[in-house]
């Protein structure tokens, strides 16, 4: 764990709350981001983030400094939105998306350009990540999970290993199996693409 985290996760636990702003305001981008994939519509990720925080400062007293701060948070994040997901299916809700694919109308997503990469390549990459997204929800847990830690978010096996409790090993082999379903369902897509 990183020392800075450390000493504001201290400060937090002695009631500084100035501490507690800047862990999350250090982890508030990653947090959306993981939640966004989860629920697929902006306003209920960024819900879900306020969620994931206000659940983190309550529990922080149970907090072990033997991991680190941002997998405990990781941990806290998929399972609020599983547990949100679940309960959505319950109530018979299907998450609607807007033509942009961000949920409501004028709400934007700004991706920067790795200006490394030429344009093509960039949105070429982007319409992958947007495919992943789609077909990765129809996994079952814990593959979905898997597959936006590793994928999308760019975890370390370690890291989801932790954050899932599941052994390091059969993080690896769920994820190879997911990555062939996941190859096999985008052939299919693809090839329906071209026979139109």
């Amino acid at each position: 764990m990183e020392e800075a985290d450390k000493k504001l996760i201290k400060k937090a636990l002695e009631g500084d709350n100035r501490s507690f702003d800047s862990l999350i305001t250090a982890y508030r981008g990653r947090i959306i981001s993981v939640c966004l994939k989860y629920m697929r519509n902006r306003e209920e990720a960024l819900d879900m983030a306020q969620e994931v925080f206000c659940a983190a400062y309550k529990s922080l007293k149970s907090f072990k400094f033997e991991a680190k701060f941002s997998t405990w948070l990781y941990r806290i994040a998929v399972n609020l939105c599983i547990n949100r997901l679940d309960a959505l299916k319950r109530r018979k809700y299907f998450a609607t998306e807007s033509i942009s694919g961000e949920g409501s109308p004028g709400s934007r997503v700004v991706e920067i350009r790795d200006k490394r990469r030429p344009a093509d390549e960039e949105l070429e990459a982007a319409e992958v990540r947007d495919i992943i997204k789609k077909e990765a929800t129809g996994f079952r847990e814990p593959d979905r999970s898997i597959i936006i830690m590793r994928d999308l978010e760019g975890l370390e096996y370690e890291e989801i290993s932790e954050v899932l409790k599941i052994p390091l090993g059969s993080i690896k082999s769920k994820l190879s199996r997911a990555r062939e379903r996941l190859k096999t369902r985008l052939c299919r897509r693809i090839g329906e693409r071209d026979e139109m």
